[in-house]
């Protein structure tokens, strides 16, 4: 049985990025209007590179959206995102996929021109998986 650790991206408004141990794996752009995206991305290979010590996956979602002609308008985010990991059988057939974190999904109103989101999950190897062992959040929102 094969594993494999992917990032699915379903949401994003305005703007998000990802990193795993400092460097850039995905970056959105701007988005308005809140599209449905189906993104997937694969972090296994960069989990392997070190699996002795503790790896890290921050989430920045950023609210960009801004119209100057009015300053004390709050702005929608959105973002929405699950981490898993993957069994492939030896013939290539997906097993299952099983949650590593719960997914997020989070839509809320903030001030413009702000990290709106700083989510940073701590992910170790343990019994032949990679399993998170800490999780630090913080939102900017309104309401």
């Amino acid at each position: 049985m094969k594993k494999e650790y992917w990032i699915n991206i379903k949401k994003v408004d305005n703007r998000l990025v990802i990193f795993l141990n400092g460097e850039v794996v995905w970056d959105s752009g701007i988005v308005h209007d809140d599209p449905d995206l189906d993104q997937f991305v694969e972090i296994t290979d960069m989990l392997k590179e070190h699996p002795a010590y503790t790896s890290e996956l921050i989430f920045e979602g950023f609210n960009d959206t801004y119209n100057s002609a009015k300053d004390d308008d709050l702005n929608p985010w959105h973002f929405s995102y699950r981490v898993f990991e993957r069994n492939i059988d030896a013939d290539g057939n997906i097993v299952s996929e099983v949650d590593i974190i719960i997914p997020y999904d989070e839509k809320h109103l903030s001030n413009p021109n702000m990290r709106a989101i700083n989510n940073s999950y701590k992910i170790v190897m343990k019994n032949e998986s990679f399993k998170v062992v800490g999780n630090s959040l913080s939102q900017q929102f309104y309401k």
